[in-house]
């Protein structure tokens, strides 16, 4: 089995996605079950909706499982993530229990791009990118911000008022002093490190502000989902989020790297085996698997440890519990036991696959 030390000489850059990884996505699940709720009910009192949200986000994702499914069929974007759910609960008339939307979903069977076609085609939401998927963006963004941040960058005026905001309420998904020893370890190492995440800019940033972890990363290698509208808008292809390369090449090449040579594959890939992926669910390891880089992912998603035999079975090149894994001979938790890091190798996989 490799070590620690051995993963970090293979590579030059280290690219991170953030929620599941170093941010909590609660936030986020709670956004997107709130934007669903408001649309399925009229007159809802934001402040209560609010104070209900751990509720409201269990009913509308019938316990996690209708998230954990989304996320293991490559399903990155919360945004897209409201879109679907509404989506199938408008054409199965449900708003109080989410089983049937569960169960719809199981018996479609599909991958995240064919999700896209087929509700873009046949769900009363239209296509994604569409006027009304934009609206249901805005509402979104309405809970995530509140209303003073919203109107501030996103230059209109909320369409319900009275939201605070969730983005007072976000935390790190691991301790921020451990996240501190991993990153400083990486940088002292002569990583270059950055981040592919589903955020858009301002959302990225926040977090590693409040942190006081900006300094650890290259921001020429800070890829958001703005980044991802700008590059559908300017090459006409769509679309570009995970699981498409395209993060993540960006993350490699850099910020001021074409789009253009990106997407028709101009660039020098022999980079690609001395990058890192580091995530937590299926669109990062496809993401990066489709960029022919290695991945670690880590069990710090939704799923937890239920995710480990999905990353031993679908080709996860190393395996961490936590982002510590990249510590050698240090688990934070357990009295320096280093039992938070494994290489995946074939014997790993066939027991995996015995489980199935």
């Amino acid at each position: 089995m490799l070590k620690p030390t051995n993963i970090i000489d293979k590579y030059n850059t280290v690219l991170f996605d953030m929620d599941g990884v170093i941010t909590s996505e609660q936030r986020y699940w709670d956004c997107s079950a709130l934007t669903i709720y408001q649309y399925l009910n009229d007159g809802i009192n934001p402040s209560k909706a609010m104070e209900q949200r751990q509720e409201i986000s269990q009913t509308v994702f019938a316990d996690d499982k209708i998230l954990m499914y989304l996320k293991d069929k490559g399903i990155n974007s919360n945004w897209d993530v409201t879109y679907l759910v509404l989506s199938i609960a408008l054409m199965l008339d449900v708003k109080d229990d989410f089983q049937p939307v569960y169960t719809y979903l199981q018996q479609l069977n599909k991958e995240a791009f064919e999700l896209y076609s087929y509700f873009g085609e046949k769900g009363p939401l239209g296509k994604r990118g569409s006027t009304v998927y934009h609206r249901l963006v805005l509402t979104f963004q309405e809970w995530y911000l509140g209303d003073k941040l919203f109107e501030q960058y996103w230059h209109e005026k909320p369409r319900l008022k009275g939201k605070k905001g969730l983005i007072w309420f976000e935390e790190p998904v691991v301790p921020i002093s451990n996240i501190k020893k991993v990153l400083n370890y990486l940088k002292d190492s002569g990583l270059s490190i950055g981040i592919g995440t589903g955020r858009v800019d301002f959302e990225a940033a926040n977090p590693l502000k409040i942190f006081k972890i900006e300094k650890y990363f290259d921001n020429n290698r800070i890829i958001t989902y703005t980044d991802i509208i700008n590059a559908e808008k300017n090459t006409g292809v769509k679309p570009l989020a995970k699981p498409h390369p395209y993060t993540f090449l960006k993350g490699m090449l850099g910020r001021q790297y074409s789009d253009t040579d990106i997407i028709n594959a101009n660039y020098d890939k022999s980079n690609t085996s001395k990058t890192l992926v580091v995530g937590d669910a299926g669109a990062d390891l496809m993401s990066a698997q489709a960029a022919g880089m290695d991945f670690a992912a880590v069990l710090t998603g939704i799923s937890g440890d239920k995710s480990k035999d999905y990353f031993i079975n679908n080709g996860a090149t190393y395996i961490f519990n936590d982002i510590y894994g990249f510590l050698e001979g240090i688990d934070l938790q357990n009295n320096g036991k280093n039992n938070s890091y494994c290489a995946v190798d074939k014997r790993m996989r066939t027991q995996a696959q015995s489980r199935r």
